[in-house]
């Protein structure tokens, strides 16, 4: 995790790296796909588009309401991934991944999620952003790329 400061307010970001035995083809499915993001993150109606709003969907909780509101910023097939994320109470925040191939014909999968000001009181967002991609991006994205065949 790193915290950035620029001119106006300090944020921090959640970065993680996931080393992957699947090609990139298969692990941008896992990113792009609705049915295998359902699997492993949150009910979805994505679809890779630049300017594309869509949002992710899980149970509501008792300060969630369960739906994460996005629009894609950037893609670049197989490489780069980026959309904002919010909802909840949370605002400017935008989640990126990158996919490198490595030598042995896997990928280097790295999240970047970034924009939790400290100054509007976002440290359980950030904190709660941390558990989930711990948990979903290593434990349930693993699961679904070894589904696939």
């Amino acid at each position: 995790m790193t915290t950035q400061n620029d001119e106006t307010h300090e944020t921090q970001t959640i970065s993680m790296n996931f080393d992957l035995p699947h090609a990139p083809a298969k692990v941008w499915r896992c990113l792009t796909e609705p049915a295998l993001l359902a699997k492993w993150l949150m009910a979805t109606d994505l679809v890779p588009v630049v300017g594309n709003a869509f949002t992710f969907k899980a149970a509501a909780g008792p300060s969630w309401d369960g739906t994460v509101n996005c629009e894609i910023q950037e893609v670049e097939v197989e490489k780069r991934i980026r959309y904002s994320w919010g909802g909840g109470g949370l605002a400017g925040t935008v989640v990126t991944w990158t996919l490198t191939p490595t030598e042995n014909g896997g990928t280097l999968l790295h999240l970047e999620h970034s924009g939790f000001r400290q100054d509007k009181g976002q440290a359980r967002f950030f904190e709660g952003a941390k558990y989930g991609w711990q948990l979903m991006g290593g434990q349930r994205l693993f699961a679904t790329l070894a589904e696939l065949s």
